[in-house]
């Protein structure tokens, strides 16, 4: 384990009990504070954390966005490669010694010695620099975990995209189910060279949003790849994630069906019922009948 100058961390009961707070991103908080350098801040990317947390790096952002939102951390500086973050608890702790008896719940409505307003300075920080948002990563690498792509969130036009939406009341969770209903839609159709940043979150992002999700449509399934044997139910094509069947495991167990999905990795896919099964298994034996296998 690498040295590190600290005796250890101190967590204020008010934090630990904090249920707007995920365990992770409790831990998250004490690792920016107890990097938290003074006047220096803590400049560990998402990347160092992640690796310290063992999570992905867009847990990370996606924490660091929260923790941003309810005053616990502020945006000191970014250079267009380096994010300094800061720890409004070490702040709290150099300037005021009461804080630990205050309500973290009320860190955004507190005031320091000079009575400026948490909250405002936190926001105007975001504000002035939506390029370096965690808000932005944890978007884009959705949108890359889902589609299989690998767009950077560091693109301007991108930044600015997301940032219009954010501006307008569109919420991560907003992005994230524009991302899965289009993804739903598009994917295996020759509509899936649109799931990019400039089509998705563009103009048409609310009328994505209020879409009637592409499953719960009385229309034809998606385009089914040329591929994918007959005996694979349409529910398996329709997955948001499907992107070709798995050459080795090209076989239903239990009417459980495996399939390779668009981030490389195996996806199962469920009947549900005996009788649905049962079904596929049959139709799977028949298959396998007319190919001249043996069963």
């Amino acid at each position: 384990m690498a040295e590190r100058d600290f005796k250890g961390i101190w967590i204020p009961a008010e934090v630990w009990l904090d249920e707007r707070l995920n365990p992770l991103e409790k831990v998250i908080l004490m690792e920016i504070d107890s990097l938290d350098c003074g006047e220096n801040g803590c400049y560990a990317s998402n990347e160092y954390i992640a690796g310290f947390c063992q999570c992905s790096e867009s847990k990370v952002a996606h924490a660091v966005t929260r923790l941003v939102e309810l005053g616990y951390v502020s945006r000191k500086s970014f250079d267009g490669r380096q994010r300094i973050l800061q720890s409004r608890l070490a702040k709290f702790a150099r300037q005021n010694s009461k804080v630990c008896k205050a309500d973290v719940q009320n860190l955004q409505e507190s005031n320091i010695d000079s009575n400026i307003d948490i909250s405002s300075s936190i926001n105007k920080e975001y504000k002035e620099s939506p390029q370096e948002s965690d808000f932005t990563v944890a978007v884009v690498d959705y949108l890359n975990e889902k589609a299989g792509t690998h767009y950077r969130a560091g693109v301007p036009k991108t930044q600015a995209l997301i940032k219009a939406r954010a501006k307008e009341g569109f919420t991560e969770a907003d992005f994230r189910t524009v991302i899965d209903k289009k993804c739903a839609d598009w994917i295996g159709t020759e509509y899936e060279q649109y799931l990019r940043p400039q089509t998705l979150f563009g103009t048409k992002f609310e009328s994505y949003l209020n879409n009637i999700p592409y499953n719960n449509r009385c229309q034809t399934h998606k385009k089914r790849p040329a591929n994918v044997p007959d005996w694979v139910p349409d529910e398996v094509v329709d997955q948001p994630d499907f992107k070709c069947m798995d050459t080795l495991l090209n076989y239903p167990s239990y009417g459980i069906v495996t399939y390779v999905t668009t981030a490389g990795q195996y996806g199962t896919w469920e009947p549900g019922t005996k009788e649905r099964a049962d079904k596929i298994q049959s139709d799977y034996n028949e298959w396998l009948k007319k190919k001249g296998g043996v069963k």
